[in-house]
């Protein structure tokens, strides 16, 4: 299934998700989806987030923590989900605070090793 299609079943997984985000360390969105208007810039929102995605990567190396797998940000009207897909991309999810954040962490670890063979 083309890249595309698959982030839109995983948003279609997700009530009230505001985007879904493949995107490489170098800040760089592979293809993204989106539903509705967030309110805000989820692009740029996604992007600016892959850089603390970089630096904590790093950090957690550095102490020697293990692999970083997920990251989650809450912000007062949303939270963002980042799935570590390999070490050059992560997929992410933004949506209301409101949204279920289980079934979007949910919908991203299992849909993980379908993304990253997309991408091969």
């Amino acid at each position: 299934m083309p890249i595309r299609e698959k982030l839109r079943a995983m948003l279609g997984q997700v009530e009230g998700a505001f985007a879904v985000t493949l995107m490489g360390y170098d800040c760089i969105a592979i293809d993204e989806v989106k539903n509705g208007d967030a309110g805000f810039d989820v692009h740029a929102m996604t992007v600016e987030f892959g850089t603390v995605v970089k630096e904590l990567r790093h950090t957690i190396n550095v102490v020697g923590a293990g692999k970083m797998e997920e990251i989650i940000i809450t912000t007062g009207s949303a939270r963002v989900i980042i799935r570590i897909l390999n070490d050059e991309f992560f997929a992410a999810f933004a949506l209301p605070r409101e949204a279920s954040l289980g079934k979007a962490r949910y919908t991203l670890r299992v849909n993980a090793l379908s993304l990253i063979e997309a991408l091969s």
